[in-house]
């Protein structure tokens, strides 16, 4: 297992390459775009993205992480089985909970993908459901 980091330096290690950081880095941009009440802190060895209203630690939007082949999201098990059909669809890889996110994903597919992983914990947690991220149901 990987030992956890401050949370910043999961976004500027300097022994992951550059475009899995460019890629990393856009999740994060993305994740603060759709949905600003963000609190970022390091759980299981990942940075997530938690609701600011949100009082439990498993009350998670979604982890990241950069690995050697492909960004790995967290989005947990329920996400994968309601969007099994999208994901296939978009050939992502899936594992329990994991979706596998080749880097040269484009841009556009990867926002729309963390929009999608961001409203469901969002409705499945009952927070509230910002105008902005009912674009992507």
């Amino acid at each position: 297992m990987t030992p956890a980091k401050e949370f910043e330096a999961y976004f500027d290690d300097p022994d992951i390459p550059e475009q899995h950081l460019a890629q990393l880095q856009r999740v994060r941009q993305f994740v603060h775009e759709i949905y600003p009440d963000i609190t970022e802190r390091v759980a299981y060895a990942m940075p997530g993205f938690y609701p600011v209203e949100g009082k439990k630690a498993t009350e998670t939007l979604l982890f990241v992480m950069a690995q050697k082949n492909w960004l790995g999201i967290y989005a947990l098990p329920e996400f994968n089985v309601a969007y099994q059909d999208f994901l296939t669809a978009e050939h992502l890889q899936m594992g329990k909970g994991s979706i596998q996110v080749p880097y040269d994903y484009p841009e556009d597919k990867l926002r729309t993908l963390v929009g999608k992983i961001m409203l469901y914990n969002l409705k499945r947690f009952h927070f509230n459901v910002p105008a902005t991220t009912l674009q992507f149901a």
